[in-house]
């Protein structure tokens, strides 16, 4: 299983210290509490002294287990298939021990954004949807061996989307995924003018038809995209929670973008 994102670990340092009681206030009650707490999950003693030596702050250890630099109380150093193991650990302990709150519903969504869910005691992969978080990654670096001219604008939106999705405003991140499409298909039609010499119309729907008339996109890839730009510019969608409206909608974009990315490297190079 490929590891979660950095954003994702973010929240799982959120989440476990939230967990320390208030009343565990000197150093041995918080010291007792966290041993107690990573043996009854089973961890093993090497993350526990580590996490006690480095003054047992998740926002140092974490990190610590992510760039694998963790070594063991003689010395050794922490192999990173245990690191990752530990860190998928940690993240389904921190979900599954926190409080119903916003921290646990943004940890949830942004587990989503990676492909993952947490259920029985285990994280696992979300059966049918795609990983936004590896959809975008492969995007960006299509992204950036592209001709497109707003590059920084579009990268800019991809990630605000992911963002506002991971905290619960779903629409506003189907809004900026829907601009990071937008923004593709413009700079894509201005490519496609300076190689035909010929002119499209303006607004969305024109320009896709702009590009089937011109060879990028075929007859049924235009009606697919005129359908998913119906999709994102609509409202509610009956039958669709907003966290599945969200993520479906933010893949749309991603998808969509990817398929004018590797169209035009061959047609306009």
């Amino acid at each position: 299983m490929p590891g979660i994102s950095q954003r994702t670990l973010a929240k799982v340092i959120a989440v476990l210290s939230e967990m320390l009681p208030r009343d565990a206030d000197t150093f041995p009650l918080m010291r007792d509490f966290w041993r107690t707490k990573l043996f009854e999950w089973g961890f093993p003693d090497w993350l526990t002294n580590h996490f006690i030596s480095r003054g047992m702050n998740w926002s140092v250890v974490i990190p610590d287990l992510f760039k694998v630099n963790v070594k063991t109380k003689d010395g050794v150093p922490v192999a990173s298939v245990l690191c990752n193991s530990m860190l998928l650990r940690l993240t389904v302990a921190a979900y599954e021990e926190s409080k119903s709150g916003p921290a646990k519903e943004n940890l949830r969504r942004s587990l989503q954004l990676d492909g993952y869910e947490v259920g029985a005691g285990k994280i696992g992969s979300i059966d049918g949807p795609v990983s936004i978080e590896e959809e975008g990654s492969r995007l960006l670096r299509d992204l950036k061996a592209s001709q497109l001219a707003r590059q920084d604008v579009i990268s800019k939106h991809i990630a605000d989307a992911e963002n506002l999705f991971s905290d619960g405003n779903h629409h506003s991140a189907i809004g900026e995924s829907r601009s990071a499409l937008q923004a593709v298909i413009e700079d894509t039609v201005t490519l496609l003018e300076g190689k035909t010499g010929k002119r499209s119309g303006s607004g969305v729907k024109n320009q896709i038809e702009f590009m089937a008339q011109n060879n990028l996109l075929s007859s049924d890839e235009q009606s697919a995209f005129l359908s998913a730009w119906g999709f994102l510019s609509s409202g509610n969608h009956p039958g669709l929670s907003s966290d599945d409206e969200g993520r479906i909608g933010v893949i749309l974009c991603l998808e969509f973008i990817q398929i004018l990315l590797a169209k035009g490297k061959k047609l306009l190079k």
